[in-house]
């Protein structure tokens, strides 16, 4: 209870309200002891234990004092509890010295002075529960001293006049108890209000701070967006002014092309840099693990890199494994070509190594991007991480990449449900270390590389597209066409429809998101998928194209399994994601050339298995 944010609160607020009335109290309490004195002057009874009592009366009360004073000077010597129980403590010695001397006045022949004592009591009484009634220790430690021995006096004198005001006390005694109870429940209420609207207070303000930074980030990464997108425009825009000019040589001219082609791969490949973290950000790429060798990702991966390692004079190792790997293959290819690219580009001299360790792991492991590069310096490490942001590139230089490599591994691996880990020293390489989870080797459906190698999987499949862009449904027509598909192309949804009802049954959906009379993809995609469940046609892969970063629906067609790809798409990414998808267990295999064989999957209108059933986290391009 003592823990709580709220019980903290108000032991805090109690703490200052007890103490805040101390000093008052100490001058009250002299002149309680004075009056009293006064009282019993002309005829004290045992005089020896009446200036006893007082004696420690105005011990007591200077204990007080004292305790405040200490409070004031060291108010974190204990807690806000322990000054309150202190202060209880100092309530049972300071009042009852008062209320046990009423039994002075019954020895006294003066009839008078039960009564006029009681009457002091009572008055004492009424400033315990205005000091001391929030806290229900303080008020039980001052209270019962104060009455209950008068209370008890005068019942035992069996008059009816002291009977009767015994029984007044009794009764006064009950309702100062039953108000304070409502006066410490009001406190809490307020106090708690106070609490939550300063809790309110601070949560408004961590998130106007958090509001801030993402606008001061956005910010800076449109600016460094700008400056990295106009370099290379302005540069084709210059390259292409030289060509008209008549003088030039040939030589000059397919120099000035060349450049101009450096220029827009360098344009291209910050562009789908940015599209990439704008798809991580958008919450619609989708996680898909699969049962998969390592070993055939580590080859992939390295057949990239190993003639750019080997033109800079790099030994490009790659550790041989046969782990067997549960995750998104699609996602860690990309996370390792990021990984493996920074070190290609930051290592003049030495080697780079890629390889699986289990580290201690139970289940899974560690995979490795090792080089022997430049370094990153302790106080860079953190910012490394930053978009746009280089340690050697202050200038900008668009062939050094654009900062945004680093950005994106980090999503990718905590978007795997890992943390990226980083060891670097300036001049000694770097390490870059996240974890993967352990497979199981009879749950592999195929290598990585076997669709790609045959093409089996594309193979006399029925595909149907849909897009309301001639030009874009033709294209897209004649790329599956030669991959061996069986393609029907329409324009919309009731197109789509009419097809199916000809007797069309595609192995496969493409669709786009934007399609004509205010009709998404995703409605059509929905259509198509009832139209054919009527049919029994249940298991059939669907695929969403789009230029849209985000929305709502395409939030929700990621938790639905349904796979997005964002344009522009190029046809090895399409291909690709058709026959990992066609590769699946769970599909049917319709055509009697399709592949018996599977990578990954990104979802289809139908059901899977529990046990292939994606993780949708956000979208792959």
């Amino acid at each position: 209870m003592r823990d709580d944010p709220i019980q903290r609160a108000i032991d805090e607020d109690l703490v200052r309200v007890l103490y805040a009335q101390d000093p008052i109290a100490f001058f009250t309490h002299w002149f309680s002891i004075a009056v009293l004195v006064a009282i019993y002057w002309n005829n004290i009874p045992h005089p020896h234990l009446f200036a006893a009592c007082f004696i420690f009366y105005g011990f007591a009360n200077c204990a007080s004092l004292a305790l405040w004073m200490c409070k004031r000077r060291w108010p974190e010597a204990v807690s806000a509890r322990a000054w309150i129980n202190l202060h209880a403590a100092r309530g049972a010695l300071l009042y009852s010295a008062p209320g046990l001397a009423i039994w002075f006045a019954f020895q006294s022949p003066h009839t008078d002075l039960p009564i006029l004592h009681t009457v002091m009591l009572v008055t004492l009484a009424a400033g315990v529960f205005m000091s001391n009634g929030f806290d229900v220790v303080n008020f039980a430690t001052a209270i019962p001293f104060l009455l209950l021995p008068a209370i008890v006096l005068h019942f035992g004198t069996h008059t009816f006049d002291r009977t009767l005001l015994a029984i007044v006390l009794a009764f006064f005694f009950c309702a100062i108890n039953v108000y304070a109870l409502s006066y410490r429940k009001l406190f809490q209420r307020v106090v708690q209000a106070r609490v939550d609207q300063q809790a309110l207070a601070e949560s408004l303000a961590a998130q106007k701070l958090v509001a801030e930074e993402a606008s001061l980030a956005k910010t800076r990464f449109f600016a460094a967006a700008s400056h990295d997108l106009r370099q290379p425009l302005h540069a084709i825009g210059l390259l292409a002014a030289s060509l008209n000019d008549s003088t030039a040589t040939s030589a000059q001219h397919v120099k000035t092309a060349n450049h101009i082609a450096n220029n827009v791969e360098a344009l291209n490949q910050l562009f789908n840099q940015v599209l990439d973290l704008a798809r991580l950000e958008s919450g619609v790429t989708q996680v898909i693990r699969l049962h998969f060798r390592l070993s055939e990702l580590f080859d992939r991966v390295g057949n990239q890199y190993w003639p750019q390692a080997a033109a800079k004079g790099l030994a490009l190792r790659i550790a041989p494994t046969d782990a067997v790997i549960h995750d998104d293959p699609v996602l860690l290819e990309r996370i390792l070509s990021n990984l493996l690219s920074n070190a290609v580009r930051y290592t003049e001299s030495g080697a780079i190594w890629m390889g699986y360790r289990h580290a201690g792991r139970r289940e899974g492991g560690y995979i490795e991007v090792r080089d022997s590069g430049i370094g990153i310096p302790k106080s860079e490490q953190a910012r490394i991480f930053e978009e746009f942001y280089q340690v050697a590139n202050r200038q900008r230089d668009a062939r050094q990449g654009h900062g945004l490599g680093l950005p994106t591994v980090k999503r990718l691996v905590e978007m795997l449900g890992g943390t990226l880990q980083l060891r670097s020293a300036t001049g000694r390489g770097s390490v870059f270390r996240f974890p993967v989870q352990a497979g199981d080797p009879a749950r592999i459906v195929a290598g990585l590389d076997d669709s790609a190698a045959s093409g089996a999987a594309a193979l006399g499949r029925h595909v149907l597209c849909i897009d309301d862009e001639p030009a874009i449904l033709e294209g897209v027509q004649s790329l599956l066409g030669r991959w061996g598909c069986v393609v029907r192309g329409v324009r919309d949804e009731r197109q789509a429809l009419a097809a199916i009802d000809e007797g069309f049954m595609p192995d496969a959906v493409l669709c786009d998101y934007q399609l004509t009379n205010h009709r998404t993809g995703a409605q059509a995609l929905g259509a198509v998928r009832d139209a054919l469940r009527r049919r029994g046609r249940e298991r059939v892969v669907t695929l969403l194209i789009t230029g849209d970063m985000a929305s709502v629906e395409l939030e929700a067609l990621a938790l639905q399994g349904i796979p997005v790809l964002h344009k522009p798409v190029t046809p090895a990414r399409l291909r690709r994601t058709l026959e990992m998808l066609w590769q699946q267990p769970w599909m049917e295999t319709v055509p009697a050339t399709a592949a018996e064989s599977g990578s990954e999957t990104a979802g289809s209108g139908g059901k899977r298995p529990p046990e292939t059933m994606p993780l949708p986290v956000t979208s792959r391009g």
